[in-house]
């Protein structure tokens, strides 16, 4: 049973915070999700974990990749056995465009990648001490673009491809200016009606809902790493039109206000 922390500097483009193998599994409560992204797999046995209002079951090889600040939770049944891994590094905020920007990913071992083997890999290395730190880098970016490349198949529609997808994009670079559904319908050249069902078709959202979070997702990454950054400033750099609007709709979404949140981590 092992697990590292913090195996490289942080200041390397893509970091391992935490990284365990042959961990014996208890219950594990995150109400309000980790800050940084998440791997767990099961090795041997089977848990279970609760995102999204799903229940998942994780059987031998299976795992999930969870985005930072998703609140979930997850339990053995019976005996379970998992390894698992935390990313850090100058790049973390940029990984969603790497992985995509779904609050959860499910797969697991296969023929051409087994994410357990490469865990395991690195885990001997660190013992040997011959992880170079360079290398170490080039690795991690290997097992996200693994995950990347784990898409839902709705996802290879035309239309998806035509409206959904350019209309998420619009979003990650636009969330931070004060742009409205009604302007990025305009920019794909529907209407704001028929955005609305291609999201709820897709991805089971409102398109509206689907920026509110992302919004959201970015101000909790500013309010645990930049502390000296006033609430009002966060509200307005990730495109909320007011203090009280962002106040309002954090709370609505994560049951604590943005200042207290902030208190969590600090």
């Amino acid at each position: 049973m092992s697990i590292y922390f913090q195996l490289s500097n942080v200041s390397l483009p893509i970091s391992i915070e935490s990284i365990g193998n042959q961990w014996s599994q208890i219950s594990v409560q995150r109400p309000d999700g980790y800050p940084f992204y998440h791997w767990l797999q099961t090795e041997e046995g089977t848990g279970e974990i609760v995102i999204e209002n799903k229940k998942i079951l994780l059987n031998a090889g299976e795992g999930v990749f969870i985005s930072p600040f998703v609140p979930h939770s997850y339990y053995p049944v019976g005996h379970w056995t998992t390894n698992f891994i935390t990313f850090d590094g100058i790049l973390k905020s940029s990984f969603s465009d790497i992985v995509g920007s779904n609050p959860y990913t499910l797969t697991g071992d296969s023929c051409e990648f087994s994410f357990s083997n490469w865990i395991a890999s690195i885990i001997q290395k660190h013992e040997e001490n011959t992880l170079d730190t360079t290398e170490h880098s080039v690795q991690c970016y290997r097992f996200l673009l693994q995950l990347s490349q784990k898409h839902d198949p709705s996802h290879q529609h035309h239309l998806y491809f035509m409206y959904v997808e350019p209309a998420i994009e619009i979003m990650k670079k636009q969330y931070n200016a004060s742009i409205t559904i009604e302007e990025i319908a305009e920019q794909l050249f529907i209407s704001p009606q028929y955005l609305s069902r291609l999201f709820k078709r897709f991805i089971n959202d409102s398109p509206y809902k689907y920026l509110t979070n992302y919004r959201i997702s970015r101000s909790k990454e500013l309010l645990v790493n930049q502390n000296d950054l006033a609430i009002q400033e966060i509200a307005m750099q990730v495109g909320f039109d007011s203090p009280s609007q962002f106040n309002y709709l954090f709370k609505q979404k994560t049951g604590y206000t943005p200042g207290q949140f902030r208190k969590l981590y600090h």
